[in-house]
């Protein structure tokens, strides 16, 4: 249904799932903030034509993916690679094989040295085999 949304009455060009698509990797491949990514989504609201169908900030384009089952789990992962803080590692602010802190700030412990940004099969899977057309096609 969201690849048949209308990004705004008239546009034949994007729907609204692959406009958005398109703008998040735009912002990954530019290392757009997340503050200034809700700019320019407001920014384009306003420039396109009323009534529009364009997420209202960051949080929203990223939620749309995930209800799709698009979304993916980030995982702090030591610096150099030895563990990742997950299951009995989740509370440790050191990495227990190398001793190289978690953060990049232990002070404040918001943000992590590395993410490891895990997209989990399960969804996509039950994504793909949803419809009865796209189970035939596989």
């Amino acid at each position: 249904k969201e690849a048949m949304r209308h990004l705004y009455h008239g546009c034949t060009k994007f729907s609204r799932f692959s406009f958005v698509v398109n703008l998040l990797h735009l912002k990954l491949c530019h290392r757009i903030t997340n503050s200034a990514f809700t700019d320019i989504l407001k920014l384009l609201a306003e420039a396109f034509p009323q009534p529009n169908t364009l997420p209202k900030s960051y949080d929203y384009a990223k939620n749309l993916l995930k209800e799709l089952g698009l979304g993916y789990e980030s995982i702090h992962v030591c610096i150099n690679n030895c563990v990742l803080f997950r299951k009995q590692y989740a509370k440790h602010d050191n990495c227990p094989v190398c001793g190289m802190p978690r953060w990049k700030d232990p002070a404040r412990k918001k943000i992590p040295q590395k993410v490891l940004r895990h997209f989990p099969l399960v969804p996509r899977l039950k994504r793909t085999f949803l419809s009865k057309k796209a189970s035939e096609e596989a």
